[in-house]
């Protein structure tokens, strides 16, 4: 699914993932997004809008002593494109 987002935190040169907001959210809530892709490198940059890519991946964690099972939800991005870069008249 494609879905648009504004970077909330600067992604560091070594990255695969980065902090979100993503666009209509009222909650206004920040998520990570894992990348298929160096972030950085893409050009990603703090306050910048960018469409992306999202699929979503579910790990299950069993606790070996108790066997409780706690349950996470990954987003992965594929692809991302630039919607809006701060400072770039775009």
């Amino acid at each position: 699914m494609k879905l648009r987002a504004t970077i909330k935190e600067a992604p560091e040169l070594d990255d695969t993932s980065v902090i979100v907001q993503f666009e209509g959210d009222e909650r206004k809530q920040h998520f990570e997004v894992r990348c298929d892709f160096n972030p950085y490198r893409h050009g990603i940059r703090k306050w910048d809008s960018w469409d992306f890519w999202i699929k979503w991946e579910s790990e299950i964690f069993t606790d070996e002593k108790t066997k409780v099972k706690s349950y996470f939800t990954h987003l992965i991005c594929s692809k991302a494109e630039p919607f809006c870069k701060v400072g770039n008249g775009k």
